[in-house]
């Protein structure tokens, strides 16, 4: 009976690209993947894990080389199959097109990789909490980490909308409470009504811009500008978007809120 060949079995296999043909791989730097026609030509059964690579314009995980693909194929004697297989890269790898070769059975198979985009940023801290009195200004730290393989600009300044956390249920029950005994348009104008008043106006968030380049981190001062506008002991809510990352900030104001009295910065 046939028995697996686990080694050498990458010199009996052949592949099915022709004379001047390529391969072709893409995905992102973790799972760059491709396929790759095999053909056994042999009366045994051939098992094939890795081949080797010629890749100098591109590193392996943790910047380690890159000199194998790593690749699974069992084929029965006279069976050929499109195999898929991975290229692992540095998670820092730029997007775009690399040339690599791909050794096999004795030759040497011209390969591009097309490396894809990865957003990938981590704001830390996640939430920020501000107890916030009269003044209207409240400086934070945030560090911002790159895990991706493309550069993110930082600008200068953006807004988002502060509004007191109560779930639309309880704001209709209250609004409909407010105008029991009135036509279905007014209870829905009550509700509204009561909906607005949870708004409390735009959170300003300024900052240096700066460009997070891949595999870097950094950490800067944060200005949060809330509005002299808010009441005073509530809760507000803002929720800001950065890339894929997100980032909560909870106000709570105390008595003091919107008087003047404190000096009115950081």
């Amino acid at each position: 009976m046939a028995q697996d060949q686990p080694a050498g079995a990458e010199g009996k296999v052949q592949v099915g690209v022709p004379e001047g043909g390529k391969l072709f791989f893409s995905g992102p730097p973790s799972a760059v993947r491709g396929r790759i026609p095999l053909v056994n030509p042999t009366a045994e059964k051939l098992k094939i894990r890795s081949l080797g690579i010629n890749a100098k314009d591109l590193r392996g995980p943790a910047q380690a080389p890159l000199t194998e693909c790593p690749i699974y194929a069992r084929l029965a004697p006279g069976a050929q199959a499109s195999v898929a297989a991975s290229l692992h890269l540095d998670h820092r790898t730029e997007a775009g097109q690399y040339e690599v070769e791909i050794r096999i059975a004795g030759r040497t198979i011209p390969a591009t990789a097309q490396v894809t985009e990865v957003v990938d940023l981590d704001l830390q801290p996640a939430s920020i909490t501000i107890i916030a009195g009269s003044r209207t200004s409240y400086t934070r730290q945030l560090t911002a980490i790159n895990n991706g393989n493309v550069p993110l600009p930082m600008g200068a300044r953006c807004e988002a909308p502060l509004r007191e956390p109560v779930d639309l249920e309880t704001l209709m029950l209250v609004g409909l409470a407010k105008a029991p005994n009135v036509e279905a348009k007014r209870k829905v104008a009550a509700w509204l009504d009561e909906w607005g008043q949870t708004v409390g106006g735009s959170l300003v968030v300024t900052r240096d811009p700066v460009v997070v380049r891949p595999g870097q981190t950094v950490t800067a001062d944060v200005q949060f500008e809330i509005p002299p506008s808010l009441k005073p002991l509530r809760h507000y809510r803002a929720a800001l978007s950065l890339y894929n990352a997100a980032l909560t900030i909870d106000i709570y104001t105390t008595a003091k809120a919107g008087s003047a009295g404190e000096e009115n910065h950081g």
